[in-house]
């Protein structure tokens, strides 16, 4: 055997190890990366690796954030029910004085009836519905409620929905476009809805328009409310979902709540809300995942 010849097979021999070595590596990774994305994808934690690679270095950078992410979600949780505890007991201690507050006005008004007296009855009332919203929305956040999840198409909530507000507004013109079934809770939608078509209602002339589109996709459904009132000043737009936000043109009884509560209830049925300016007004656009099974939410 010649000497080349002799060399070209110890090449192709030293090129086959490696070839299995790097297959049998490559197996491995592949075998790795399943694991993480199976203990990722799980409710468990994933375990931290004793091996010392790049790739264990990645898995314990994942386990550490997954430790961290639980922590913060235990943190946020936990003040959250603070808050809303708080919230409870501040509410219960006003409901006491406010209503024998209403009880001595009443009394006053059926005996003098006067302008000042009504007034005050009217503050009242808007008083103990600002308590009842609060109350509400930290109820929400917190969990306190229980969600009624079950497949419904959401173009029948939207449709129920316009048809309360049609003798309200009787000149507005409310069109419900599209349909998609998904899992959602149908009593709290109906209100999460009810609550932007309100807002876009009272801010459009007596003529206006509020156009409720529902798509859908294999994943995802996205409902957008959009309403020819002439928008809002782009710096609000990120304030729109906060509690006690008002608009300039807002209705003055109106508790700057109900869109706050619209977030609570879209982020428990795992969606998010937005808002921007169209060429004629505003338009809210929530997308809600399509989630199988119960979920306790």
């Amino acid at each position: 055997m010649n000497i080349p010849l002799l060399i070209m097979i110890i090449v192709c021999a030293v090129l086959l190890i490696i070839s299995m070595i790097l297959f049998i590596n490559n197996r491995k990774i592949h075998k790795d990366i399943d694991k993480l994305s199976t203990a990722i994808e799980s409710e468990k934690l994933t375990e931290y690796s004793t091996a010392d690679n790049h790739f264990s270095h990645l898995h314990n950078a994942v386990a550490d954030l997954e430790n961290r992410l639980r922590l913060e979600k235990s943190n946020t949780a936990r003040e959250s029910k603070k808050n809303s505890e708080f919230i409870s007991d501040i509410s219960h201690q006003l409901k006491t004085p406010l209503a024998a507050m209403r009880l001595y006005v009443e009394m006053e008004h059926s005996e003098s009836p006067n302008e000042h007296t009504e007034k005050e009855l009217q503050l009242i009332d808007k008083m103990e519905n600002l308590i009842y919203k609060l109350l509400r929305l930290e109820k929400i956040k917190s969990d306190s409620y229980v969600m009624d999840f079950a497949f419904c198409d959401i173009k029948e909530v939207a449709d129920e929905v316009t048809s309360e507000f049609k003798p309200l507004f009787p000149n507005k013109e409310y069109t419900v476009t599209g349909s998609s079934r998904f899992r959602l809770d149908k009593a709290w939608m109906s209100e999460a809805l009810g609550n932007v078509i309100k807002n876009a209602s009272e801010h459009t002339a007596d003529d206006g328009k509020i156009e409720i589109t529902i798509e859908s996709s294999e994943q995802s459904t996205t409902v957008s409310i959009k309403d020819n009132g002439g928008g809002v000043a782009e710096e609000e737009l990120p304030k729109l979902f906060q509690r006690f936000h008002r608009t300039e043109n807002t209705n003055p009884n109106s508790a700057g709540i109900g869109l706050a509560i619209t977030k609570a209830i879209v982020e428990k049925h795992h969606g998010t809300i937005t808002a921007e300016n169209t060429g004629e007004g505003l338009n809210v656009i929530m997308c809600f995942p399509h989630i199988d099974g119960a979920i306790a939410i």
